[in-house]
């Protein structure tokens, strides 16, 4: 009883730190799988949420116990969500089917891993931090107008498949309740970060969404209706078998990919392992300064591409050492590396 109590006031910041952190960075990484998922289709979004859920849980285990970066928390990130999304837009252009570019995410991840490992143990985490951030912040701004033109039919409520262009130009085809529930989700997910310190914005942006629906649905009832509405994704018919099938069924499917389109994806593979990298290592070098420490990049960088194989293995979204929850562990009185596995073990319950 005495080790424990000892054990619990040396350990009790990494518990409420990889708590805290827990609460910011599962409802994003949940957020993120929806939206690379609905990129693929819209009855895929129950998937994404899953898949949120399963590389939280992932890279929460496996990164904090293998690297050694101190209150570092690794979970999906807006990096990975921008470019897999800009894929998955990218393959529904193509006419790529949905099993398929799901699948083919799923290699992705798995290469993604493979080359941070690469990098990791070739002593190359040391320059990656010399890539210029404009580079970075210009190749994402690139990604985040991609995503944003294939969501501009989305929030006009077109139920048309014609392109963010066409689109613009037929102001007459937009329908006004979507535009005003999407207008209201972008604002308070803006506004409500200056004032509300303890829920993070996407959350509260949704949730002001969903009321606004709601408020706009008392005046019109065919809303509530999922048949013909063209606002609302509609029914999942997502089971816990079906979850299972998913996940289990890609890996049938592996054996069917040809050479030539594993190649393929080395190119997308080496873009996020770099991406991730640098976002992992960007955070590495902000706790270094908070806490006077020092972190081993290399180490830091084998340990998340393991992660992100092992997360993609098991059907979940890749990722990195995130800066919000990291510094929000940092912030709750961790100290250790524990609050990261403290964190992945909660995602778990």
């Amino acid at each position: 009883m005495r080790e424990f109590s000892e054990a619990w006031k040396r350990h009790s910041g990494d518990f409420w730190g990889g708590f805290a952190a827990m609460l910011v960075a599962l409802p994003a990484s949940v957020a993120f799988g929806v939206t690379v998922y609905s990129a693929v289709a819209p009855h895929y979004a129950a998937f994404g949420a899953l898949a949120g859920v399963l590389g939280a849980m992932a890279l929460g285990l496996i990164a904090p116990t293998f690297g050694g970066t101190d209150r570092l928390i690794t979970s999906p990130c807006a990096p990975a969500a921008a470019v897999l999304s800009a894929f998955a837009i990218e393959m529904v252009r193509q006419g790529v089917a949905p099993a398929s570019i799901v699948l083919m995410m799923t290699v992705l991840g798995i290469l993604t891993g493979v080359i941070q490992i690469l990098i990791g143990f070739l002593g190359v985490g040391r320059l990656i931090k010399f890539i210029p951030y404009p580079v970075v912040s210009g190749y994402l701004s690139g990604v985040g107008l991609i995503i944003i033109g294939s969501q501009i039919p989305k929030i006009t409520g077109v139920e048309t498949g014609a392109g963010w262009f066409e689109v613009l130009l037929s102001p007459q085809t937009w329908d006004w309740r979507g535009l005003a529930i999407g207008g209201v989700t972008v604002v308070v997910m803006f506004v409500s970060g200056r004032f509300i310190k303890s829920v993070p914005p996407t959350i509260t942006g949704i949730v002001a969404g969903i009321l606004t629906y709601a408020g706009i649905a008392v005046a019109n009832p065919s809303m509530l209706e999922l048949e013909g509405n063209s606002l609302v994704i509609g029914a999942l018919g997502a089971t816990g078998e079906g979850y299972i099938g998913l996940i289990t069924d890609r890996w049938f499917q592996i054996g069917e990919l040809k050479l030539s389109q594993v190649a393929g994806l080395v190119g997308s593979a080496v873009t996020l392992a770099a991406l991730l990298s640098i976002d992992t290592l960007k955070t590495c070098v902000v706790l270094d300064q908070l806490t006077r420490t020092r972190h081993d990049s290399d180490r830091e960088l084998a340990a998340q591409g393991l992660g992100n194989i092992v997360a993609s293995t098991i059907g979940g979204m890749p990722g990195a050492g995130t800066m919000g929850a990291s510094m929000v562990s940092y912030s709750s009185g961790a100290e250790t590396r524990i609050s990261g596995i403290v964190s992945g073990v909660l995602t778990v319950i």
